[in-house]
């Protein structure tokens, strides 16, 4: 007789088990992967992409302030966190292709004198962007594009 309160009790402690697993599960499935920006690995990204030319100028510091200040736009939009359990939301963001450019440029021209990426040229800024928007794709952060009715 007590073999089957064993049994019992083995069972209702699978199924509750089984249950548990299973919305934890279906719970997950529901959210979009989460895209975790890793800046030290951004900066040998976008350094190894940048041309030659450029790279024979600038050095790993002015790429670490460029991306630092992307990164900081992208935060004041909401878009980004500094933690990766935020929840940025479900709303719709819209930025410009040039509005991070701009904001970033504005960013340069506010720099000390000496400091990093205070030197840099807007070409140089542009190609530093245009990497790390690859970088950003090969890390699942921005998908493709999204074709829709126009508005023109």
């Amino acid at each position: 007789m007590i073999w089957v309160f064993v049994v019992l009790a083995m069972l209702t402690t699978f199924v509750i088990a089984a249950v548990a697993v299973g919305s934890s599960t279906a719970q997950l499935a529901t959210r979009a992967r989460r895209s975790v920006y890793d800046l030290d690995e951004a900066i040998l990204f976008v350094a190894d992409r940048l041309p030659t030319e450029i790279t024979a100028e600038i050095g790993f510091d002015d790429v670490r302030a460029v991306l630092g200040w992307n990164l900081d736009y992208l935060q004041s939009k909401g878009i980004a966190s500094a933690k990766a359990a935020d929840d940025p939301g479900s709303g719709l963001i819209v930025v410009g292709d040039e509005e991070p450019l701009a904001w970033i440029l504005g960013r340069l021209e506010s720099a000390d004198e000496g400091s990093a990426g205070s030197s840099l040229s807007d070409l140089q800024v542009v190609a530093i962007l245009e990497a790390n928007r690859t970088y950003e794709v090969s890390i699942g952060a921005i998908g493709e594009e999204v074709v829709g009715p126009r508005l023109d």
